[in-house]
């Protein structure tokens, strides 16, 4: 049984496990959009409040909140010359200061 299309990224950037494949039962195969590794917890969700919360930031606000967030996942990933040169070019796109 090997990856789907849905484990690109795993375990930081890929969807959420198929539950299907967890029972042995996935005919998707590897076109299934859901992860087929082995995933070590639940990830946390916002609450309802947070949700709303983030919906009524003004997108500067949200966008600094969520990039370096994003910039770490990624680069855990990628750490390519190429991957930091986009991440950069966003947040200097918005002036948002994010690490290196």
């Amino acid at each position: 049984p090997g990856c789907s299309r849905g484990s690109v990224g795993h375990p930081e950037l890929c969807s959420r496990p198929c539950l299907y494949f967890a029972m042995g039962s996935c005919e998707n195969g590897t076109s299934c959009e859901y992860c087929h590794m082995a995933h070590s917890k639940r990830p946390g969700h916002l609450d309802k409040r947070h949700r709303e919360m983030l919906r009524s930031m003004p997108p500067l606000e949200w966008a600094a909140l969520v990039l370096p967030i994003l910039q770490r996942k990624v680069e855990a990933v990628d750490d390519s010359l190429v991957t930091r040169a986009m991440l950069g070019g966003i947040s200097a796109q918005r002036g948002i200061p994010i690490g290196s």
